[in-house]
């Protein structure tokens, strides 16, 4: 008996027939492996001599396995058929990777922050992945295509592989190759877009819709744009100003641009750092922290606002918690009809505020260690000196000077009872309604607050007050002139 062959377009094929039995050898396209089909007739079953030499003659030799080749005689003896028995086994070629583009940069999740909670608590805010990059920053990395490794037949002879293909790379937006012509650099901040072969930094981000589980929180080194409200519950970060064509819930909204939106209710827990102008149409019970301008379209109700630049308030006014801005505040009203306790502080940097009521809960310490301890004169004299240092810090604050700083106070139409305002070092509670419209500056003259006829706030209370420390002056030196 000798083996017949037959060539297909795909694979090779060797035939064993015998009176008993046919053996047909079949081969992967690139002759890696080996399949055995072995159909028994009416004569005698194959044998492990024929085998042998039909498999030697074949060419198989060491890639032949002595397991299929006892399970295929197992079979031949038992006169049952097998289809697809992999007798001999070669090694496959692995082809070249293509050339590709590998992120240089950690992803971190939507806002930026690894949770502290347990791992086992899943926080359904956190959504997306975003690779955030400053300029300068390594993006990527092109990676050749790779050679492939060669493979070897059944039959021992090599099997070629094919090398991957190149990548022709796009350089998008904010992007640059760098000298080595495999390091791609970003030109400028933002997030890392990679599709394809196209990679780009944006700065821009738009969220089509609402902020939701959907979203995530977001944590972005550009511009962001959200086309609907942001649900409550939500940390929504980005450097370089965000607008927000609805409403805000109980969230953190964070930048150090701009930030714009329709309204906000904060619900107490709301928050809203600001590095530049905020605008908006109202804020209800929220935390405002703004480095620039706070222009608000109808109402501020109840929020604690810091604020470094002016306040305005377009219609109507503050209604209830604290706004301190160093830069006055101009609002329609001031207060509410019923009472609700206002509290307004002009021309001060709330952060020397913070310092002082640390000063004095420090001295207040001080006095009840004194109280407490009945100390020896020693101590005494320790407390002493520890009172002098605090007292000193206080000076110190208090004699700072800010040239944007401007304790003014602009009511346009009416300032209610329950309203406390100072005016720089000047504290006065009013218990009466005031109708406006007037500006209220503080009298170095006489004391207490000084009002005047509506001007903006471009006019400052300094200049203004100068002017009657200089006509009270002269008018000092005429009346003491004989």
């Amino acid at each position: 008996m000798t083996p017949a062959t037959t060539e297909s377009t795909l694979a090779k094929r060797l035939d064993l027939t015998g009176p008993g039995f046919r053996l047909e050898l079949s081969f992967a396209p690139d002759h890696s492996t080996c399949l055995a089909s072995y159909q028994p007739g009416e004569g005698p079953f194959l044998g492990e001599k024929d085998l042998s030499n039909f498999l030697s003659d074949s060419g198989l030799g060491t890639s032949v396995l002595e397991e299929a080749v006892e399970q295929l005689l197992v079979h031949a003896q038992e006169n049952r058929a097998v289809e697809g028995l992999v007798l001999a086994q070669g090694t496959p070629m692995v082809p070249g990777e293509d050339g590709r583009i590998a992120l240089s940069i950690g992803s971190g999740k939507g806002t930026g922050e690894e949770s502290q909670e347990s791992e086992n608590v899943v926080d359904f805010h956190q959504v997306q992945e975003f690779i955030n990059v400053q300029t300068g920053d390594v993006v990527a990395t092109v990676l050749p295509a790779g050679d492939g490794t060669p493979g070897v037949t059944v039959f021992g002879t090599e099997i070629p592989a094919p090398p991957g293909k190149p990548l022709a790379v796009k350089l998008g937006k904010n992007v640059a190759l760098g000298d080595d012509g495999m390091t791609i650099l970003a030109t400028g901040s933002g997030r890392v877009f990679l599709q394809g072969n196209e990679i780009s930094v944006e700065d821009v981000y738009e969220v089509r819709g609402n902020v939701d589980f959907k979203i995530g929180n977001i944590n972005f080194n550009g511009y962001l744009e959200v086309t609907g409200d942001i649900l409550d519950g939500f940390k929504v970060c980005a450097s370089k100003g965000i607008k927000v064509a609805g409403n805000i819930g109980a969230c953190s909204v964070i930048s150090d641009g701009d930030i714009v939106f329709c309204g906000m209710n904060g619900q107490g827990s709301g928050e809203i750092r600001c590095g530049g102008n905020l605008k908006a149409n109202f804020i209800y019970e929220t935390k405002v922290e703004v480095k620039g301008d706070i222009l608000v379209e109808s109402e501020i109700r109840l929020c604690g606002i810091k604020c470094f630049g002016a306040v305005r308030v377009s219609k109507r006014g503050i209604v209830g918690g604290e706004c301190v801005a160093l830069g006055g505040v101009d609002v329609g009203t001031l207060g509410s009809v019923t009472s609700l306790h206002t509290r307004v502080v002009v021309g001060i940097n709330y952060r020397d505020l913070e310092e002082i009521s640390r000063c004095f809960e420090d001295l207040k310490e001080i006095a009840n260690r004194q109280k407490d301890l009945e100390l020896s004169k020693n101590g005494r004299d320790e407390c002493l000196k520890e009172r002098a240092v605090v007292a000193g810090r206080i000076r110190d604050i208090r004699t700072r000077v800010y040239p944007d700083a401007n304790p003014k106070i602009n009511v346009r139409n009416v300032l209610y009872g329950g309203v406390t305002v100072s005016l720089d070092m000047l504290s006065e509670e009013f218990r009466e309604e005031r109708p406006g419209p007037f500006s209220m500056i503080e009298n170095k003259v006489e004391g207490g607050p000084r009002f005047l006829g509506l001007t903006d706030l471009s006019f400052k209370a300094g200049d203004i007050e100068a002017t009657f420390i200089r006509q009270a002056e002269i008018d000092r030196k005429r009346v003491n002139t004989p």
